[in-house]
């Protein structure tokens, strides 16, 4: 017996799959091939780095005095694919029509909407000892607005790189070029992306201090 499917049926099928395409903003986002990508020591990343596109939740500033705070509040929208041998990365993922991420990776039940949108790039999201971060952004990487309910095409692709970052992009932590931001880096140079290791807060850094200093006193051989 042979299935037959009537034209109407198969218009109103186009038309429905049509309406689910419909509002969705592609945004394609990475880097370049053979773009310098290095930690801390001026050493290539290895595959032990993440590449994510994100932004941070409930109007949350990324600060270098707020860092024990970021990864409660980021909210992920893609992780990039990252060939270590080509010093590449590039991911693709929708903005949905009620603000969601197309994407694998995301945060579920999120509105991304217009909201502003940042690198992050990290070997650990939690802020400890070997801890190499970059995280930055440039000003028009912005989550477009939800699309009305027009009934239109999609919108043209939105294409994000590394090669949008300028001098006037000044990184929250780490570098890009010949701009840097907070952080530490024992071989800083001018490269495309450079993570940068964690300083501790002051807090934590006063305690390690005093920590040495006890340790010190207690092995401090007795006078006779």
């Amino acid at each position: 017996m042979k299935l037959r499917i009537h034209p109407s049926h198969l218009v109103v099928a186009l038309l429905a799959l049509g309406s689910l395409q419909a509002g969705a903003t592609t945004i394609n986002w990475g880097g370049r091939v053979l773009d310098n990508l290095v930690d801390s020591q001026g050493q290539a990343l290895d595959s032990s780095f993440k590449f994510e596109l994100g932004t941070f939740a409930n109007s949350f500033v990324p600060t270098s005095e707020n860092t024990s705070e970021w990864a409660a509040n980021w909210q992920t929208f893609d992780l990039a694919n990252f060939d270590p041998d080509m010093g590449y990365f590039t991911g693709t993922a929708d903005l949905k029509a009620d603000g969601s991420s197309s994407s694998a990776f995301a945060d579920l039940g999120l509105n991304f909407a217009e909201g502003e949108a940042y690198l992050w790039v990290y070997n650990d999201q939690e802020m400890q000892s070997g801890t190499e971060w970059f995280l930055g952004r440039n000003d028009n990487w912005v989550m477009p607005s939800l699309a009305e309910d027009c009934g239109c095409s999609g919108t043209l692709p939105l294409q994000w790189s590394t090669s949008d970052l300028g001098v006037f992009d000044v990184p929250i932590y780490g570098g890009q070029g010949a701009t840097t931001g907070a952080g530490s880096a024992s071989q800083p140079g001018n490269y495309n992306i450079q993570t940068y290791t964690m300083v501790p807060e002051p807090s934590a850094f006063m305690l390690a201090i005093l920590s040495a200093g006890l340790c010190f006193l207690r092995r401090r051989p007795q006078k006779a």
